[in-house]
């Protein structure tokens, strides 16, 4: 069971929510997946999406997300490819291609990557029971997320990238949505989720559409009990190219009247880029803390004041080209 601090309960989602869903009719429907993770005492880390399109006006299509760090380099690929049938799994899997996959398997969140010489087996386990917190009267869940879930978990697994291996064990945190989703009606939002482990949790959102709406909420997960926010004060400190963060900080004011103040500071190298219908989105890694807390967070910002009219391709500290790349080193 999940309840809310003034002791409703949340309604839970059954484990068929992990599997990919029936398309809706509208243009924009999409169906995705998504982890971010980080392994602090081996400093590697990634942010993996894939998100079906099935109604796409030039054929059905996947878009692509697939980013890991290390301390001696990057991969990334962002790309949007044809959906085809083998893509969604006989088991309920989302495929990407071939060279990425998630899958729900004996109550685990599983990612499979395979590109080249980098690869990877990740298993995401959750803190809590899924529970979908997003409310319902924003512009944010009409146009952005119908439905849509974020639980924060425990990453294991296994990692090749630069020619070395880790035994992969950390902090992350996935998200699972469907619905119609207005690429075009986003213009700047915040999404920063984060974990100390399973005592407490959060995520925070600002949002601001094209119809010049404003919106800001969050909430934080003790245990088996959610407790919203009242007032959500999101901080993004951003280099001089305009897009790319270097984390922040977040103040939760929440409805039992507690206040958490929770510094973000970026923990990899560089910032994941990843660009889709005129959006450029940049997640970045960061370790955080709260008193004597200490845990993870992606860092997630877009600025696309300009609504997608041209598409950067320089920036500080931010990796937008796909492959493996390695650090230079002073």
């Amino acid at each position: 069971m999940m309840k809310v601090s003034d002791g409703r309960e949340l309604p839970l989602l059954d484990d068929k929510v992990n599997n990919w869903q029936p398309a809706g009719t509208e243009h924009n429907w999409q169906d995705s997946v998504v982890l971010v993770w980080w392994d602090a005492e081996n400093k590697v880390g990634g942010f993996h999406r894939i998100g079906h399109e099935p109604n796409y006006k030039d054929g059905p299509k996947i878009a692509l997300w697939n980013h890991l760090c290390s301390p001696d380099g990057n991969y990334r690929k962002n790309e949007y490819m044809d959906l085809r049938d083998a893509d969604r799994l006989d088991n309920g899997g989302f495929g990407a291609g071939d060279t990425c996959r998630y899958e729900f398997l004996e109550g685990q969140h599983v990612w499979t990557i395979a590109d080249g010489d980098v690869s990877a087996r990740l298993s995401h386990s959750d803190f809590h029971a899924s529970v979908e917190c997003y409310p319902k009267d924003s512009t944010v869940s009409e146009e952005f997320a119908n439905v849509h879930a974020d639980i924060p978990g425990l990453v294991t697994g296994d990692l090749s990238i630069g020619g070395k291996s880790y035994q992969v064990k950390g902090l992350s945190f996935r998200d699972r949505g469907w619905g119609r989703r207005e690429w075009e009606s986003l213009l700047a939002h915040r999404w920063v989720a984060g974990t100390f482990g399973e005592e407490f949790s959060f995520l925070a959102l600002s949002w601001y559409s094209s119809e010049e709406d404003i919106a800001s909420f969050g909430w934080v997960v003790r245990g088996d009990t959610v407790t919203y926010a009242k007032r959500v004060d999101i901080l993004t400190h951003v280099e001089v190219d305009g897009m790319v963060n270097r984390g922040g900080s977040v103040r939760f004011e929440l409805t039992t009247g507690e206040v958490f103040d929770i510094e973000c500071h970026r923990a990899a190298e560089k910032a994941f880029i990843s660009t889709h219908h005129g959006v450029c989105c940049v997640d970045t890694l960061c370790e955080i803390s709260c008193g004597d807390m200490r845990g993870f967070c992606d860092f997630e910002s877009t600025a696309n004041i300009q609504c997608g009219k041209r598409m950067p391709t320089t920036f500080v500290n931010g990796v937008c080209h796909d492959g493996y790349q390695a650090i230079e080193k002073p």
